[in-house]
């Protein structure tokens, strides 16, 4: 394989140091080996540092930073540094697929319209147990994820690859300020710009049973969570150029997001309400992906509302109620 692309792999890491060397590794043995591997070390504790100055490939470019800044800012720093005409986000907890770059590559290469390709993962236990199963990406086309950013996260992250032109023409960091879901805010910064693309193979284990970066920040303070990600849902709809109020916002967190289930009848009517409001703006904003929106609001809404009359029905029998 030609392997005249440069990829610039960002690996951040916080106190990993009984993974990180075999993160390293899964990264360094990759099929393609044009690549730059920038180690972000934000702010370890642990025996990190001493496990990164073991490896001696000039592949390597290694950063520590003083006090734990959190991903964003971490990515950030690797992305200042990267030079590579492609780049990877890697976590120092995950195993990459060893043709991960390889075919990505060549994926990029091929498809010059795609700003940004992802895929699949497997789940692994904190012990390096891998799972058979493979968690396949839920939409493959742009214009499903494009529909779908609007209702959650449809990336994998650890499976991504993508053109610095992210950088060099639009300037575009991870915002970090808001560490609910960095990832799925960058993602929707880069919406304007170029298309997406998932592909349907497997490209890391991702550690499960370790700690969830997303989850202990929702322990912490779960209202303080819910905003954060409230945050994300508006600026996504924003973006497209919807006019939505903080009460619609709240609602498709609630229940197209979160999946709550609707109980009362006047979240029924809200739901209506909102779908009608979102079909009006649809036809005003001409967007291509417009009936794909309205569709995923419907598979995760009236799934809900089904949920809500089958359990009336119930009640309803139990009452001697027909109707």
């Amino acid at each position: 394989m030609n392997e005249d692309k440069k990829v610039s792999v960002i690996l951040c890491f916080y106190n990993e140091e009984k993974y990180l060397a075999k993160s390293i590794d899964s990264v360094l043995t990759q099929t393609y080996s044009n690549f730059e591997l920038i180690l972000v070390n934000d702010g370890s504790t642990d025996h990190s540092e001493e496990i990164v100055k073991n490896y001696h490939d000039n592949r390597i470019v290694y950063k520590t930073y003083e006090g734990n800044k959190h991903l964003a800012y971490a990515r950030n720093r690797g992305l200042e540094l990267a030079t590579g005409d492609y780049i990877a986000f890697f976590d120092g907890d995950d195993i990459m697929v060893s043709n991960k770059l390889e075919k990505q590559v060549s994926y990029l290469n091929e498809h010059k319209d795609i700003m940004i390709v992802s895929g699949g993962f497997s789940y692994m236990d904190s012990e390096g147990n891998v799972e058979k199963k493979i968690i396949e990406p839920r939409y493959l086309d742009d214009e499903h994820i494009r529909a779908f950013f609007l209702f959650g996260n449809c990336i994998a992250n650890g499976a991504t690859m993508f053109r610095r032109e992210v950088i060099d023409k639009y300037h575009l960091y991870l915002d970090e300020s808001n560490s609910a879901s960095e990832d799925w805010r960058y993602w929707i910064s880069v919406l304007p710009y170029g298309k997406f693309a998932n592909m349907n193979e497997c490209f890391y284990y991702y550690r499960v049973n370790h700690g969830s970066k997303a989850k202990s920040i929702m322990k912490k303070d779960e209202q303080e969570y819910y905003n954060k990600v409230n945050e994300i849902l508006e600026v996504a709809w924003k973006t497209r150029g919807f006019l939505l109020n903080t009460e619609d916002i709240s609602f498709i967190h609630t229940f197209l997001c979160e999946l709550e289930r609707i109980w009362k009848p006047k979240d029924i009517v809200c739901g209506i309400n909102l779908y009608k409001k979102i079909k009006r703006q649809i036809s005003i904003l001409s967007l291509e992906e417009g009936n794909v929106i309205l569709q995923l609001f419907r598979q995760c809404w009236f799934q809900e509302y089904h949920v809500y009359w089958g359990v009336k029905k119930v009640i309803g029998m139990f009452r001697g109620d027909q109707k």
